[in-house]
């Protein structure tokens, strides 16, 4: 079944009312905290947040609620002119240039609508698991609001990159959008041309997509969908819902970011996790790596750190490094056929075995665990090194792990395989904002 690839008529601030979208633009609803939507929503009163994730107040009740609330501040927007909708339907050519160790990258992906499709069809693959209480959520907004309030983050294979090549005479003319935003640029051109719209819908109708970022989103949506039918009689025939909004980005891109998110443990009762390093020597090499001591020396130890991890492209072994606090942190490579066997996972594949997040949640902590006689063990996330190592200088955790991105390459194969990759696996970087286009479903 090949990709539906769909142009639509979004929705855009209207820069005669807004001519800052740096003041309207925000994160994702998932990744913005108590104290960042309090700063959104005082921003500006035109700020996505007051639709993504609106205030909530002790007297609200079923008919008025974030979710009412945020569906009637959109259609107010629509109707004040706030919003305006695209003449004709588009496809949205991005670019975000933002700056990652020092290096300046640029990525570039295109907002359209993408036909939804059940995973078991074979066209739309996630590679995460999901919760049920964000997409109960969800579902409450979009279905209050029938609108995709921001863009799910889906990759695709073109290695030889002949999408890029269709794109390059449209990124040869200005943007009709440019804007600075959460320290980068952001770029958009809005593509109407039909002819060369049907030469990107051809480019991509032969491949499948992997959710990098907006599982609960694409889920949501399908439900979504379901609702809306059997509100509708079950029809069948291509309907506005059954389309969702997502940005399509190249695996090959240069801009592509895959972060690790490394992990922070505590044992309970509280163990010193060194003093069980014994255990994995019998499966794995264990290298010591003392910290420096100065506190200079610290920071460029933990900066270092970090791109070894980076940058490592080895495929034959799982690498880890662990610190315990003190001056002590140890490198744990683990062979990719000792990994198969220490990781007792079943109906998993070979593959998903020799991660490093499998190898870490599926042999190596639960080894450290029984060697501790530990009763039970916390694992948090933190997306920067030093945030990890310094909880644990301070005695808050009892250990820091440092992980490595997981090639994208694996990710597609497993993801296309039918599998999901354990929790946090990726972290892609920069993340997609929201309130450069949005797409309505009722008109």
């Amino acid at each position: 079944m090949p990709l539906q690839l769909m142009p639509f008529r979004g929705w855009r601030f209207h820069l005669k009312v807004v001519p800052d979208l740096s003041e309207v633009m925000s994160p994702p609803y998932d990744v913005i905290d108590a104290a960042e939507r309090q700063a959104y929503l005082q921003q500006s009163p035109y700020n996505m947040v007051h639709l993504i994730l609106g205030a909530e107040y002790a007297e609200d009740t079923e008919t008025n609620n974030r979710f009412t609330r945020a569906a009637a501040l959109l259609q107010r927007w629509r109707r004040d002119g706030v919003l305006v909708c695209e003449s004709s339907p588009a496809l949205y050519v991005y670019q975000q240039d933002f700056t990652l160790g020092g290096t300046s990258l640029t990525r570039t992906g295109i907002f359209g609508l993408a036909r939804l499709e059940d995973y078991r069809n074979g066209v739309i693959f996630p590679h995460e698991q999901t919760l049920a209480g964000p997409k109960a959520d969800l579902l409450r907004l979009w279905l209050a609001c029938h609108a995709n309030l921001s863009p799910i983050f889906a990759l695709y294979d073109d290695p030889s990159r002949r999408v890029e090549a269709l794109l390059a005479p449209v990124l040869a003319q200005p943007p009709q959008v440019a804007t600075q935003w959460g320290g980068m640029d952001h770029r958009l051109w809005v593509v109407t041309d039909a002819a060369r719209i049907a030469r990107l819908q051809h480019a991509l109708h032969d491949k499948v997509l992997v959710i990098a970022d907006g599982h609960h989103r694409y889920e949501t949506a399908l439900a979504l969908r379901d609702t809306l039918r059997q509100q509708h009689g079950g029809s069948q025939e291509a309907a506005l819902y059954d389309y969702v909004l997502m940005c399509f980005v190249n695996t090959a891109d240069p801009g592509l970011v895959a972060l690790p998110t490394h992990r922070l443990v505590r044992f309970a009762p509280r163990r010193r996790p060194e003093d069980a390093l014994d255990r994995l020597r019998a499966w794995a090499r264990v290298e010591e790596q003392p910290r420096p001591a100065t506190a200079t020396t610290w920071q460029a130890w933990q900066h270092h750190l970090e791109t070894q991890l980076r940058t490592w492209r080895g495929e034959e072994e799982s690498v880890l490094i662990l610190y315990s606090g003190g001056d002590r942190c140890f490198l744990v490579a683990v062979p990719a056929a000792t990994a198969r066997l220490q990781v007792r996972q079943a109906g998993v594949s070979e593959a998903w075995k020799q991660l490093d997040v499998s190898v870490l949640h599926y042999a190596l902590l639960p080894a450290l665990r029984q060697a501790l006689a530990a009763e039970d063990m916390v694992i948090d996330y933190a997306k920067a090194g030093s945030d990890v190592l310094g909880a644990v200088a301070q005695g808050t955790y009892d250990l820091a792990v440092l992980m490595r991105p997981t090639p994208l390459g694996r990710l597609m194969a497993i993801a296309q395989g039918g599998e999901r990759l354990p929790p946090k696996s990726t972290y892609f970087y920069p993340k997609l904002p929201c309130g450069l286009v949005l797409y309505c479903f009722d008109s």
